[in-house]
């Protein structure tokens, strides 16, 4: 019995060592031409999910470049889950774990997979509502991502070249709004710190105020008083504040 299981077994194995790699011998148990549509039909279909996602990464890149990665990923990454949503992430991080050389080709990369990996995931989670403090002031209506990248990728389309790269630090937050649309704002430096900070935990406006001269040590009582008003006006006309002052109204 034990050895019949160890049959098995290995004949799954060699199955699966095929189909990754094609290269290797295919046992005579095996018939070729099965065999080589099986393996086409599910190395298209992860390519279509890994192609779904990330349709600039892909436009930008030569096409024979990208099909290797593709060829790679399929071949060597041990992927833990059938949805398309996590093969693409693990797409993007065999791509970081094994320091592949294509990102020290296009430093950008990283940040392109990594955003539009994003825009999928913002589509899809589930967004588990704030519980509002009511005594505090500053609170997020709903959970954002504050990101901060090397290059404009929110920006890049598919008609793009690489030609039109160019490294343009920012700061962006990107949320998921009351119509499941996904959205993006490019941030002040500033602004990016305390949206990250709101993301933890809500604030009054005089510990927001503490925090702004944390940060900026000269700014005068007035400059700081500026810098509220703009940040409240900035996150109610996005709708993400909660419970702006009343007296500040």
């Amino acid at each position: 019995m034990k050895e019949t299981q160890g049959s098995v077994h290995l004949v799954q194995q060699q199955f699966c060592d095929w189909i990754r790699d094609p290269e290797k011998e295919l046992p005579d148990v095996f018939v070729a031409k099965r065999m080589q549509v099986y393996r086409d039909l599910l190395f298209n279909n992860i390519c279509s999910f890994i192609n779904l996602v990330y349709p600039v990464a892909q436009a930008l890149l030569p096409q024979q470049q990208w099909q290797t990665l593709l060829e790679e990923f399929f071949c060597k990454a041990q992927c833990q889950s059938p949805f398309y949503n996590d093969i693409s992430l693990q797409f993007r991080e065999y791509l970081e774990n094994q320091q592949y050389s294509v990102l020290q080709q296009y430093p950008w990369l990283l940040e392109l997979l990594h955003y539009e990996w994003l825009e999928l995931y913002l589509d899809t989670v589930e967004i588990e509502p704030i519980v509002f403090t009511q005594d505090q002031d500053w609170q997020l209506t709903t959970t954002v991502w504050v990101l901060v990248y090397q290059y404009p990728v929110h920006q890049w389309t598919t008609t793009m070249t690489i030609d039109q790269i160019e490294i343009k630090p920012n700061a962006l937050m990107v949320w998921r709004n009351a119509d499941d649309m996904v959205c993006t704002e490019t941030l002040s430096p500033l602004f990016a710190m305390l949206i990250e900070q709101m993301t933890k935990q809500p604030f009054s406006d005089l510990e927001l105020s503490r925090l702004i001269k944390s940060v900026v040590p000269n700014f005068s009582p007035e400059q700081i008083e500026v810098q509220r008003n703009e940040l409240r006006v900035l996150l109610k006309k996005l709708k993400l504040l909660y419970r702006p002052n009343k007296n500040e109204e």
